[in-house]
């Protein structure tokens, strides 16, 4: 092997020894499932009783967010009523959801979903969880970002949702 070869050899094995590993959002705009605490919501605040039973607060009236060149109402979830109580949810409600550019941008945020269930997306990276609803049931997709601390809450959102719809209730004449 000629040096100008080795030398570009070695060269390229640097660049992919150096390669930094793909950066993996924590969440969404400014509400980050690590980071965020009570202190930091912006809106209005109320408390809550959280689906496991947890006292916690609820804030909404946030400022709108762009997912995939849409706007997106936020709401957020903290697992307590003190200040540094931790963000356990932000929900973001895509108002006019077009379903593939939603998709594509969740992709190129996320990764591949870790699960597919018709219109509902699964993701999971080593901070959070998402469940994605792009149905566009009534012209509107419900993103639910969840820490990996949620696991049980996350498995119960999913599980609601491949849950079989009820039964219609029968009439007599």
């Amino acid at each position: 092997m000629s040096r100008l070869a080795i030398a570009a050899a070695a060269v390229a094995l640097a660049a992919v020894a150096c390669k930094e590993e793909s950066a993996e959002f924590a969440g969404v705009g400014p509400w980050s499932v690590t980071k965020t605490k009570l202190a930091d919501a912006t809106g209005r605040c109320d408390p809550t009783d959280l689906p496991d039973g947890r006292k916690g607060m609820y804030c909404y009236l946030q400022p709108l967010l762009p997912v995939a060149k849409q706007g997106a109402d936020v709401d957020l979830y903290f697992g307590g009523t003190e200040p540094t109580a931790p963000l356990v949810e932000l929900q973001l409600k895509v108002k006019i959801c077009r379903p593939e550019p939603t998709e594509t941008w969740l992709r190129s945020h996320f990764g591949a979903p870790f699960e597919i269930q018709g219109t509902r997306l699964y993701f999971k990276n080593r901070y959070l969880y998402m469940a994605a609803d792009l149905s566009g049931d009534q012209g509107h997709c419900l993103l639910r970002v969840f820490p990996l601390s949620e696991q049980a809450e996350f498995e119960r959102v999913k599980a609601q949702a491949t849950a079989p719809a009820p039964a219609p209730a029968k009439t007599t004449p």
